[in-house]
């Protein structure tokens, strides 16, 4: 028999300031705190999946849509911290990031950014990844410091090559 193979993909929904311009004067604390935002709590597990599958069908068509939905779960979403975790096919892997990416609204909440940011064959890596990373833009926020910010870009660099080898 053979095994179903899944992905998991771990996301975060970002809020760009409305403002046409922004402080030049702002820290980079600052600018990570105003794109970092709770969810509102019209962002739902069951809005987030329908506008995934809306997506992939206005993008796909229905054959990409049905192809995608076979095997695709919400596992996790967070309000407070505006991340989920995503479980799809390993050969939808593709097309439900591509999904993500062109998504602008969900629900009746509109202008965010969705941001797929690591892909994973088990949920206990991309959970392991999920909270070094959180803990990483906690302390960039907190402290607007030099050296977490070169911390961070290394932690982004550290996810490029893992990528790379897979």
């Amino acid at each position: 028999m053979v095994r179903l193979k899944s992905r998991y993909i771990l996301f975060e929904i970002l809020y760009p300031p409305t403002d046409a311009d922004v402080e030049e004067s702002a820290s980079k604390g600052d600018i990570l705190l105003s794109h970092h935002r709770a969810s509102p709590a019209e962002i739902s597990i069951k809005a987030i999946i329908q506008e995934i599958r809306r997506s992939l069908s206005l993008n796909l068509g229905d054959y990409g849509s049905a192809k995608c939905s076979s095997l695709l779960q919400l596992k996790y979403f967070s309000n407070r911290t505006s991340t989920g975790i995503i479980r799809c096919h390993r050969e939808d892997c593709d097309l439900v990031i591509m999904a993500l990416m062109l998504m602008s609204k969900i629900g009746d909440v509109g202008g965010l950014i969705v941001n797929p940011v690591k892909v994973s064959g088990t949920i206990k890596k991309i959970e392991q990844f999920a909270i070094r990373r959180n803990s990483k833009i906690l302390n960039l926020i907190k402290c607007d410091n030099e050296f977490l910010i070169n911390d961070f870009k290394q932690l982004e660099n550290e996810n490029e090559n893992e990528n790379d080898t897979d």
